[in-house]
């Protein structure tokens, strides 16, 4: 829209429309300028009487068509059918644990993986919560859907700033996990999002800054891993690897089984889920055998560990588990010293189950 002058009663009125995005790059300095360039709209200058000028603003709305599927995104899913950030444990999650400049709040840190970003006013992710070195969170699937106001933007946008200035006094360097230890840069350097997905980027940072009530002043605590299949999955410990392959072996389960249950929430597993299986990062041999696909469950009196064996038949299962027939004539298993290893078939593929009864004992 081109300027044009016209006059009234109160004096000469002045108008400027702007209809062009600023193109923003990430990890430069974003302040209230360039997000009120980034947002169509008209700034009015009217000339008063007493000689002083009255300024109005007024957001209109883009000629741009609207922005067509990314054609690099990860994970298509409904948003719909996703909750609000704000039905998660993220919610206010630092409010309510708020950094004091001592050691013991260096935690929560959470460490946020961005799964789907189609959209410009939502963005899919999941997130993992570090409450210790060693006790984390799994917060499966949640949408984030950014404010759309002018005045939103632009009250949030020295948060964005700060958030993207953090440093951490211990890191991980440019190898990005989902924690415990942060990455060097908040946010990837090298990520695949386009220059015209920046504005929904910055939105979606400045909303689950807002929403989990970060703050500036602690050592990093709040980092995106990545984006879908480009984020690095963190490296299972040796000790997790053993404690869990141990307890679906059947062969051994410890009293202390946090290192395999911090490993398994990485992967989406919650305490509370039952025999739902999750499927891990990095595979495990039981009994020899590969195993990428594992449900646990330790609810209750009685614990199970799944081993889920597609691809392998069921001749090979019970073959190297060393299963013997019962005496029904149907099934297969034995007694081991810590609880019953017995095989079965679930939804078509070969499956290796360890039973334990934790009534009067520690599983």
């Amino acid at each position: 829209m081109k300027s044009q002058r016209r006059l009234n009663t109160t004096g000469s009125v002045k108008s400027r429309c702007h209809h062009k995005a600023s193109s923003l790059r990430l990890m430069t300095s974003i302040g209230v300028l360039a997000l009120m360039q980034a947002l169509s709209g008209c700034v009015t200058t009217q000339a008063q009487p007493d000689g002083s000028t009255k300024v109005r603003l007024s957001v209109g709305t883009s000629t741009k068509p609207a922005q067509a599927a990314a054609p690099d995104n990860f994970e298509r899913q409904d948003r719909a059918a996703l909750p609000s950030v704000r039905t998660t444990p993220l919610a206010g999650v630092f409010s309510k644990h708020p950094y004091d400049g001592t050691n013991k709040t260096h935690f929560p840190r959470v460490a946020v993986t961005v799964t789907d970003w189609v959209r410009n006013d939502c963005w899919s992710a999941t997130a993992t919560i570090w409450w210790s070195m060693s006790k984390s969170e799994a917060v499966p699937s949640f949408s984030v859907c950014r404010g759309q106001s002018l005045g939103y933007a632009v009250n949030n946008a020295a948060n964005l700033h700060l958030f993207m200035q953090q440093t951490a006094i211990e890191h991980s360097g440019n190898v990005r996990t989902s924690g415990p230890k942060p990455p060097m840069l908040a946010i990837p350097d090298r990520q695949p999002i386009s220059e015209r997905q920046q504005l929904a980027f910055q939105g979606f940072i400045q909303q689950l800054v807002r929403d989990t009530g970060w703050q500036p002043g602690a050592p990093t605590n709040l980092w995106l891993v990545g984006y879908g299949a480009s984020a690095t999955v963190q490296p299972w410990g040796s000790k997790a690897k053993i404690q869990l392959e141990q307890a679906l072996s059947c062969a051994s389960i410890t009293q202390r089984f946090d290192q395999a249950e911090a490993a398994l929430r990485l992967s989406g597993w919650s305490p509370d889920q039952g025999i739902t299986p999750v499927t891990l990062p990095e595979p495990l041999r039981i009994h020899g055998l590969t195993v990428r696909k594992v449900a646990v469950s330790r609810d209750g009196g009685e614990h199970v560990y799944r081993s889920f064996m597609p691809g392998v038949s069921w001749q090979e299962v019970v073959k190297a588990a060393a299963l013997k027939l019962g005496k029904d004539g149907k099934t297969y298993g034995r007694l081991t010293k810590v609880g019953v290893l017995s095989a079965d078939m679930e939804g078509g593929d070969p499956t290796l189950t360890c039973t334990v009864n934790t009534e009067g004992a520690e599983g």
